[in-house]
């Protein structure tokens, strides 16, 4: 339990309660505890939810005091435990939702890390009441499943234990952000004191038969499916290097179904795989989304448009007209006066951080119509005209914990966003971490959206309106464009939506942030990985990316030097000769080798007009060389012998290597030919095989002969075990710990682990990185701004926040939480109801920014006579 005098002194009647939460919950002799289950009194202070849940428990703990076997007993002592539980946890949450409405963005929106707590703790004395409901039906039949309810109603227990430390962890964040109004700590108080004040929290309750209980029926489906793939997925991942592909898809099909009939296995599997596998992992499994059959699934089931083009941008510098009234601002890390060419303009680099310059950024183009002007859709003839370009825009940047996904893992949705807007959106797909970290990720994002200013018309819209919009860590950076724009006297986009946003990449403690200790999508060590792949990455990365950069400029310095030195010696061979050298060569070669001559000089001709390559109107100078240096390659014939020359010392060399490898080999045969051809090989100098060998072969053979039989069906059987072994067996992970040392667990041994080991990294206070620490002179001057978020996303105190000072600053912004969805429900809109709920929540906020009038959603993918997915090819633009 917590200790109160370690916390910082702050309310008497915190610490009072403090004291009595500790009593409480040491206390052996309760007096409501019952005794032998005799005792059906309930505490008159429960509430009602409670109190039926503990009225169950004593009916529960009276009817299996009878039973003596094992089951019987154990399902006595966990139901007189769950009542101990039941009644502090009751007395937490009363003590919390005093205080939880101080901490909400206003009385409309009600929400905050506080309040989801106690929605958590309510949702799991809901999922109880379920279980003991079902108990009740079932304990007096003749195929009561004993053993199966024990282990639900010990789970249960386990989990309102855990939920009641988590209160307590509750407790010290209000002491230490006492009459403040601020959900993160307050001060220096940092998670790892948090964490070392408090009892280690038990995860694996909350991954095992418990997992989803705190969301909607078809959401939970969802989570316990990706839970089990990733397991079964990590088997596969951590499988020895040498196993085949049969073997590992064997071995997934295998372990998926263990995990799925035994739910303590996978919460191990779960809570050690978030606790010690490294980000390579994470990366891998959410990869899984980029397959070629979900890369095909949208189109499928999603929704029908016309335009889904991806675009690779050529790494060119950019200039753009400032806006006016702006005025520079003092920023240390501003490289905004380095850039701004004249009074009227601002040139944009090319983004260079971590991977160096001159790399392609890569966007999606969707949109639900062929508009006039849109890139690659070519000129329309006859009847049909295009529609015209839309008014306005949408610049959207996908989610992924800065380490994975891209806009085509996202396009299902995006798909439903652009039939309902009726308007482009541009995705933007930017580098990843941990090979991309801060602020690579950034400085494509931007980039792309200038470009998205510079070349409107070759996106179908007019951009009269033009709103930034994100998920998760593509929220992040929507706001980090905005930002930039600001410092740089760029045009500000029009409106930000922001869904489920971290706005202080800081592990900064807060109630909601707790949350992931049991996020089935987000767990605790993978949001910390994430984190510090991308805003703090390891030496060794920066060290790599270093070399990488440097190594690329010398290539490049290098091609140039040899471009030059080419073109001077193409011109002093073409002034001594009339003739290039493949002209003079054709002209040597005999009529046989004409066919050959005259494909090569077709293929590497200096003239365009004796090539396939497009031509545009005699302008050859767009023209891509299938050379680097366009050098032209001279046919020199071979000639081709049927007797290879012989050479003594190589032939010698030969017969050598034989004499000494390949003849005294103990599985060569003697068979009537090689005995024909002994005379021959010994006047040639080879050796003879012995008469001694000759009887062992024999004598092996015969042995051989003997038990042919058995051993062929012992050698069966051990390959059908091995190979079975190999299908089924679970293998450990090579994680690290913090000093570097390497560490071997056990992916399915329950090991008690405190989360205060994932901090051991600093995380730097950018602006850029955290929107949260910009200063108020830039968030005033933010637009209109919408934040979605949920009521149990470890997200939700960050957009809180952010809500609460844009607010302060006097901006528009509107702030709105779901109830019952996990963190990235965008993603599961054909597998979820509340998701599509959530989704079309977001198309309203987005039609409010983009001024879409709601009766223009139109229903294109049936009126329209052309319903297919024109998806095409990606595009390389050159430079303009």
């Amino acid at each position: 339990m917590i200790d109160a005098a370690s916390a910082e002194r702050g309310n008497p009647k915190l610490i009072g309660l403090f004291n009595d939460n500790l009593k409480l919950g040491h206390e052996d002799d309760n007096p409501h505890k019952p005794v032998n289950g005799k005792d059906t009194h309930v505490p008159a202070d429960l509430q009602p939810a409670y109190g039926n849940l503990f009225s169950a428990c004593q009916d529960h703990a009276a009817f299996f005091a009878r039973d003596h076997t094992e089951f019987g007993q154990r399902l006595h002592a966990a139901h007189i435990a769950w009542q101990d539980f039941i009644v502090l946890a009751n007395r937490l949450v009363l003590q919390i939702d005093e205080f939880a409405h101080e901490y909400d963005f206003d009385e409309q929106t009600p929400g905050n890390g506080y309040r989801s707590f106690i929605y958590v703790t309510n949702a799991c004395i809901t999922h109880g009441i379920s279980i003991c409901q079902q108990l009740t039906a079932t304990r007096s039949t003749m195929f009561f499943r004993k053993k199966f309810y024990m282990k639900e109603v010990e789970a249960c227990s386990q989990l309102l234990s855990s939920l009641c430390t988590c209160l307590q962890y509750l407790l010290i964040l209000r002491q230490w952000s006492f009459n403040t109004g601020d959900l993160f700590a307050c001060g220096n108080h940092t998670a790892e004191q948090l964490f070392e004040l408090g009892d280690t929290i038990n995860q694996y309750c909350f991954y095992g038969r418990c997992l989803g209980f705190q969301y909607g029926d078809s959401i939970r489906g969802v989570l316990r499916f990706l839970g089990i793939s990733m397991a079964s997925y990590s088997e596969s991942y951590y499988s020895q290097e040498g196993d085949g592909t049969i073997i590992k898809t064997t071995r997934s099909l295998w372990t998926s179904g263990k995990y799925l009939m035994n739910p303590e296995l996978r919460a191990r599997r779960i809570v050690n795989i978030s606790q010690n596998a490294k980000i390579d992992f994470c990366k891998s499994f959410w990869f899984l989304a980029e397959s070629e059959l979900m890369h095909k699934l949208p189109s499928i089931v999603g929704s029908s448009i016309k335009v889904n083009r991806l675009i690779e941008l050529p790494a060119e510098p950019l200039k753009l007209p400032r806006r006016k009234n702006f005025k520079a601002m003092e920023n240390p890390s501003s490289d905004v006066n380095q850039n701004q060419g004249d009074d009227d303009f601002v040139e944009i680099p090319v983004p260079s951080a971590h991977l160096g310059p001159g790399l392609p950024v890569s966007v999606r183009l969707l949109s639900a119509k062929r508009r006039s002007g849109m890139l690659g859709e070519g000129k329309y003839r006859g009847w049909h005209k295009p529609t015209p370009p839309s008014p306005s825009i949408l610049f959207h940047c996908h989610g992924g914990g800065f380490v994975a996904q891209s806009s085509k893992s996202h396009e299902l949705y995006l798909r439903d966003w652009a039939v309902a807007l009726d308007c482009p959106i541009l995705s933007v797909d930017y580098s990843l971490a941990p090979e991309a970290p801060f602020p690579r990720a950034l400085q494509e994002v931007y980039y792309a959206y200038c470009w998205l200013l510079e070349n409107t018309e070759l996106l179908g819209t007019t951009a009269e309106r033009i709103v930034c919009a994100g998920d998760s860590a593509g929220a992040n950076l929507s706001i980090g464009v905005a930002l930039k724009c600001i410092e740089q006297g760029v045009r500000v986009p029009d409106g930000l939506f922001l869904a489920y946003c971290p706005t202080l990449v800081s592990f900064v403690p807060s109630p909601a942030r707790l949350l992931c200790l049991m996020d089935p999508l987000l767990p605790f060590g993978f949001m910390m990985r994430c984190l510090r792949a991308y805003a703090a990455p390891a030496q060794e990365t920066l060290q790599e990316n270093a070399k990488h950069v440097e190594d690329a400029a010398q290539i490049r310095n290098a091609q140039k030097s040899n471009v030059c030195s080419l073109n001077s010696s193409r011109r002093t061979s073409m002034a001594r000769s009339p003739l290039t050298p493949l002209e003079a060569n054709t002209e040597r070669d005999d009529e046989s080798s004409d066919t050959f001559a005259s494909a090569s000089a077709s293929y590497h001709s200096q003239t365009v007009e004796r090539t396939d390559l497009p031509n545009s109107e005699g302008d050859n100078s767009s023209c891509v060389s299938f050379e680097d240096d366009s050098q032209p390659i001279v046919h020199y014939p071979v000639e081709i012998s049927a007797d290879p020359p012989k050479d003594p010392a190589c032939a010698a060399y030969i017969d050598n290597f034989l004499d000494k490898y390949l003849i005294d080999t103990a599985t060569m045969e003697v068979t009537e030919d090689t005995a024909a051809e002994a005379p021959q090989a010994q006047a040639n100098g080879h050796a003879k095989i012995s008469s001694d060998d000759d009887i062992l072969v024999e004598t092996g053979r015969d042995l051989v002969a003997m038990d042919t039989l058995h051993g062929r069906l012992q050698e069966a059987v051990n390959n059908i075990t091995t190979t079975l072994t190999r299908c089924t067996q679970s293998y450990e992970i090579h994680g690290s710990n913090l000093m570097g040392q390497q560490d071997v667990r056990n992916m399915d041994a329950l090991i008690a682990r405190s989360p205060s080991e994932e901090f051991a990294f600093d995380v730097p206070k950018d602006p850029f990185l955290s929107p949260y620490w910009a200063s108020d002179e830039w968030l005033s001057q933010l637009p209109e701004t919408k934040i979605l978020t949920l009521n149990m996303d470890p997200c939700l105190d960050d957009c809180v926040m952010f809500a609460k000072k844009l607010k302060r600053l006097g901006r528009q912004v509107n702030l709105e939480i779901l109830e019952g969805l996990p963190h990235g429900f965008l993603n599961f809109t054909m597998l979820s109801n509340e998701a599509m709920e959530g989704s079309k929540n977001c198309i309203k906020s987005l039609q409010t920014l983009l001024q879409v009038n709601p009766k223009h959603k139109t229903n294109d993918k049936v009126n329209s006579p052309d319903t297919e997915d024109s998806s095409s090819p990606s595009t390389s633009l050159a430079a303009s």
